[in-house]
């Protein structure tokens, strides 16, 4: 999915709250806006994603897709949500350069994850209960996935991000 489709999801959940919230992606090699975010909250969700090589027209799938989404309220009624994708390199093409693919996440899990967020921001920024936590996601499990997860390909692992480390 791209940015725009993310933006419209986050958009219709987050219209009910009074203050203004604003959706942007972070790039992975804008270092210094990386160290800001690390002052932030942040919810880290892991879930299945496609994946797509636009130099070698590869595809693959994995259960193990990462965003980071850092949010901040201001004092001036503003919000702000920054995305951080965590991408995978591409297993015909990776020995060339390190090239990271983006994670595309389908709108069912844009949703559960934004909806999430949406819980988090409120008792976090608005003083709303704390969400009950889940008894079990079940959102990945339906899905069939082929071999071990493949720690030198994936950027989160790199960075000390990934739960499979």
């Amino acid at each position: 999915m791209s940015l725009i489709e993310w933006r419209d999801a986050f958009d219709d959940i987050f219209q009910d709250y009074s203050d203004t919230w604003s959706l942007n992606q972070a790039h992975r090699n804008d270092k210094s806006l990386f160290n800001r975010l690390q002052t932030q909250y942040c919810l880290t969700q892991t879930r299945y994603a496609r994946f797509h090589c636009p130099k070698c027209s590869n595809n693959w799938a994995s259960a193990k897709a990462k965003v980071d989404l850092y949010y901040q309220k201001s004092h001036k009624s503003l919000g702000q949500v920054t995305l951080r994708f965590y991408g995978q390199e591409c297993r015909k093409c990776s020995r060339k350069a390190v090239y990271y693919v983006d994670p595309d996440f389908d709108i069912d899990a844009i949703q559960i994850i934004l909806e999430k967020l949406h819980e988090r921001v409120g008792w976090f920024c608005y003083g709303k209960n704390r969400p009950e936590k889940r008894i079990i996601d079940t959102s990945n499990r339906d899905r069939v996935m082929n071999g071990p997860h493949q720690e030198h390909l994936c950027e989160a692992c790199k960075m000390g991000r990934c739960d499979q480390v």
